[in-house]
């Protein structure tokens, strides 16, 4: 996912009040893992990051 993109999902969870603790539960990854490719320390496996914005775009 682009750097752009991977912000606008970080907005987009934060103003829905989608907590990292439940979106890495529902990713079955660590919320410290989550956390880093959030802030583009690291990259998540193409499912991975299609269930990440699948889950933020229906809550």
């Amino acid at each position: 996912m682009n750097i752009k993109l991977r912000d606008e999902y970080l907005l987009k969870r934060r103003k829905k009040r989608i907590s990292q603790k439940e979106l890495a539960e529902y990713l079955q990854c660590s919320q410290s893992l989550l956390s880093r490719y959030e802030r583009g320390e690291c990259g998540m496996n193409r499912e991975k990051e299609k269930r990440y914005r699948e889950y933020i775009d229906q809550k």
